[in-house]
């Protein structure tokens, strides 16, 4: 989501006359644009920020703007932190950047803008695009369910979502223009429509969102990310099914496998229904690959705990899953219990939890041996040879040879070696 915010203000900004600069120091603003998930991220942002500070003096002109989650979590506290910075903009403010750099151009003043975090943003769709293969389209933004660990219902407001025809018109106007996969963007794709229709719905929900984008010529592929246990539905499996430009990969968040500690971080599930949630999936997509999240060290975390999350992990099989240490994030109401499980034993469990997802993710991948696989071709692979990289619909990183008049293809690929985080291969057909 983050990318698609970068690429929606760079459209903006090209629109308005800018152009991107090659360099730091060629530039007439840098925009930071911020993640404040977890604390590692926000002490990095600020390091490379104090790291402009030689250019800043030496460039009395330079406008220096923080965006993001960041932005709004601190607002004027990260200008007194860091005086250096002009703009402090929000996620819902992010369209009034040209006018907001304008401003401070000609008046030299620090600007805080945050006040709109929970509106709708404006229809703008700048043609700018970082890729001319694949396409991130925004659905919605925010969410409501306050999770105890979560700071995005603070930092990116409440849950409002675009109209699905104007989904639909952009992604049309995408396919025009030869892109080939279009990723869907929510907090919770899978709650879409809910909320911000006249009678409080929209026309459509999600399986019906995913039905109208498979009807648009042009499109190849069509994924979304992320959902939530809570919301998934049988009928969201069955539209994956049905739906031959849906890819067959779901990514749904378990963060615990401890009921436990999936009632203390308000994540509205049990271990149960999770399970039956991907017993219904596997049911539909048999072949299908599943991702998700995990933390680690939440508060009261014990070791029972964490073996009940090593256990949900083995009965599943993820094909692969991002895994992480809780870090307390304020105004989040996890930070107001006490941190007890020690920084060693998240490491360890950390380590632990990443051995067990690398077994398994090489398992699931050595069942590709010998096996013929469709791969939509992103980029060259190394420049000494003519190695190219792709993905298989369930969204497995592939290399094989073939040169780079291959990208933007879909071909087939028999695999002859597997390994943890990628397959390779040769071109068939």
């Amino acid at each position: 989501m983050n990318s698609r915010d970068s690429e929606f203000v760079t459209g903006l900004l090209i629109d308005n006359g800018y152009t991107l600069a090659p360099s730091i120091d060629k530039a007439d603003v840098v925009i930071f644009n911020s993640c404040a998930v977890r604390k590692h991220a926000e002490d990095k942002l600020f390091s490379h920020i104090a790291d402009l500070k030689p250019l800043k003096a030496k460039k009395k002109g330079l406008i220096i703007v923080l965006m993001g989650c960041v932005a709004q979590n601190y607002k004027d506290e990260a200008v007194k932190r860091l005086p250096i910075i002009d703009i402090v903009c929000g996620p819902g403010d992010e369209a009034k950047l040209p006018r907001i750099i304008a401003d401070v151009a000609r008046h030299r003043e620090h600007i805080i803008a945050i006040e709109d975090v929970d509106k709708k943003r404006p229809e703008i769709t700048p043609e700018y695009r970082s890729g001319e293969l694949k396409a991130l389209v925004s659905i919605g933004e925010g969410c409501n369910n306050f999770c105890t660990y979560c700071i995005v219902p603070y930092a990116r407001g409440r849950e409002r979502y675009r109209d699905p025809k104007d989904i639909v018109r952009e992604v049309r106007g995408l396919a025009r223009r030869g892109f080939k996969e279009i990723l869907l963007l929510g907090q919770n794709v899978n709650s879409y429509g809910r909320g911000t229709g006249s009678d409080g719905q929209l026309a459509v929900n999600f399986a019906g969102l995913l039905e109208e984008i498979n009807e648009i010529d042009g499109i190849k592929r069509i994924r979304f990310m992320t959902s939530h246990p809570k919301d998934a539905s049988e009928e969201l499996f069955k539209a994956m099914c049905d739906l031959d430009k849906v890819c067959e990969h779901l990514h749904l968040p378990l963060q615990s496998g401890s009921d436990r500690i999936l009632k203390a971080m308000n994540r509205g599930y049990d271990r149960n229904k999770y399970m039956k949630d991907i017993e219904l999936y596997k049911r539909y997509l048999p072949l299908g690959a599943i991702t998700t999240d995990v933390i680690v060290g939440f508060p009261g975390e014990t070791e029972k705990d964490f073996k009940e999350t090593l256990r949900v992990m083995k009965d599943v099989g993820f094909d692969n899953a991002f895994t992480f240490k809780y870090s307390p994030r304020p105004p989040a109401a996890s930070s107001e219990l006490e941190d007890d499980v020690t920084m060693e034993v998240k490491d360890r469990r950390l380590q632990e939890l990443m051995k067990l997802q690398a077994r398994i993710s090489i398992m699931k991948n050595e069942r590709f041996k010998g096996k013929i696989v469709d791969v939509l071709v992103e980029s060259i692979g190394t420049k000494a040879d003519d190695t190219v990289i792709g993905r298989t619909r369930t969204n497995k990183m592939v290399v094989f040879g073939g040169g780079a008049k291959l990208i933007g293809s879909l071909v087939n690929v028999e695999i002859e070696d597997a390994k943890s985080n990628i397959l390779a291969g040769r071109m068939v057909g």
